[in-house]
């Protein structure tokens, strides 16, 4: 099942910026230029003015906020924008809007460019900048702080945002931002909620050596509409490493007009890693003009067990597994009394989590008897849908002892009958509720 994956190469790619202010067109030129000129770095600003002089490569234009389609407020404070700057930007009159556009390669002028002239003009006027493909609100020193310094290099993750969402089986992640450089975007379909914050960093790390795979191609390919990807993909611990530092890229794909600024494009300079994983990747191309085309991970053809074992160990690869907590208690009174108490709120807590009252964060953890000839075992498992009050679709968050077919990440049904207890872990933080078996098993109460 691996082969090859083709793609087709888009003729040129847009970036577009978006500044809440009143200015004509000619004066928002003006002053971009000068705010470019006083705002970055003397090698990147040449670039960047550059581009200014160059017909249609660097548009800017007046526009009212009529035409500008409302942001989604949700992601904006999910993303971190303040609620001011959700204000100033949903109350804007008009706005200047600046497009980049230009061919697929390295370096990505079009982005760059747009952004720099954007977000120095925006930091001038003392107003946050819309980031169009996102789209997201920036505070304009955040935006100019991911632009490349004098060896081109760029830290991936300022780029490519990996988000997720909660699905009827686990997680659903998404990648925003690898079409900036002309690739589809990632996703990955019921990923156990346990996994989310690793599987953000492996995401990372896999987007980034997609983008070196991509630039390389793009070379191969010349002047052909498509390149051509492998479909199973090695990723490494240095493709992480990559992902969240600054690291030059291609090989200096930009035109003889702008070379002269002195900017030259660089292989990519990655600490060595370690681990290693594979994953398989399938093309989903867009059904329509609104949506994105996807490279979706799976496991590898070869790979014997499920799906979530699979990301399990591909964040355990790169990032390094994950310490077992097994502790041996005994049923004394303060246990029983500890599980009586999760039984009888349990029906509330399967309320909240089908109402959707849980955060994009918190995640409902139950505990179920284990039952085998060797004794009982309680083991923790992640809720992904509890839609029949008997039984509760889960990924396990721990291996079994007794039981070899529960491993974590393993997708498994539970009987709701064998819940001892319930908790709301946030990533981050642990559990933040629940968990009575938990404290009576570290405080040593009978």
């Amino acid at each position: 099942m691996s082969g090859s994956i083709i793609l087709p190469i888009p003729e040129l790619l847009a970036a577009t910026y978006l500044i809440p202010a009143t200015l004509s067109t000619g004066a928002a030129q003006e002053r971009a230029r000068e705010a470019v000129a006083a705002r970055l770095d003397p090698s990147l600003a040449s670039m960047v003015l550059a581009t200014l002089d160059l017909p249609m490569l660097v548009i800017f234009e007046a526009r009212s906020g009529q035409d500008v389609p409302p942001l989604p407020v949700m992601l904006q404070r999910h993303l971190g924008a303040s609620p001011e700057q959700v204000r100033t930007v949903d109350a804007a009159a008009s706005f200047i809007e600046i497009r980049g556009l230009y061919r697929v390669g390295w370096p990505p002028v079009q982005q760059w460019a747009a952004r720099a002239a954007a977000a120095a003009l925006a930091a001038d006027l003392g107003v946050p900048v819309v980031d169009g493909f996102i789209p997201r609100i920036l505070n304009p020193e955040t935006a100019l702080a991911a632009l490349p310094g004098d060896d081109l290099a760029v830290r991936l993750s300022d780029w490519v945002l990996v988000l997720r969402s909660q699905g009827a089986l686990g997680l659903w992640f998404t990648t925003k931002g690898l079409g900036r450089f002309g690739l589809p975007e990632l996703q990955i379909r019921n990923v156990p909620p346990q996994l989310a914050r690793p599987a953000t960093v492996a995401v990372t790390g896999l987007a980034s050596r997609l983008l070196d795979l991509w630039l390389a191609a793009l070379d191969e390919a010349g002047e052909a509409a498509f390149a051509q990807l492998p479909a199973l993909v090695e990723v490494t611990g240095a493709d992480v490493a990559c992902g969240y530092t600054p690291t030059p890229r291609g090989a200096g794909l930009i035109d003889a007009a702008l070379s002269g600024a002195g900017l030259d494009g660089a292989g990519p300079a990655c600490p060595p890693g370690a681990g290693r994983a594979r994953v398989q990747l399938t093309f989903d191309p867009a059904t329509d003009d609104g949506s994105d085309s996807y490279l979706t991970v799976l496991p590898p053809g070869d790979w014997p067990v499920s799906a979530g074992e699979h990301l399990a160990a591909v964040c355990s690869a790169l990032l390094g597994a994950p310490e077992r907590d097994v502790r041996k208690v005994r049923a004394g009174k303060a246990m029983q009394q500890a599980m009586t108490r999760a039984r009888e709120s349990l029906p509330s807590v399967r309320a909240r989590f089908l109402s959707g009252e849980l955060g994009p964060d918190q995640h409902l953890l139950l505990k179920h008897k284990v039952a085998a000839a060797d004794g009982n075992e309680y083991v923790w498992a992640y809720a992904t849908s509890w839609s029949q009050p008997s039984r509760v679709l889960a990924s396990s968050a721990d291996d079994a002892d007794y039981d070899p077919r529960i491993r974590v990440g393993r997708p498994i049904v539970i009987d709701a009958a064998a819940i001892v207890d319930w908790a709301i872990w946030i990533d981050g933080s642990g559990i933040v509720e629940g968990g009575w078996t938990n404290d009576v098993a570290l405080s040593g109460a009978d």
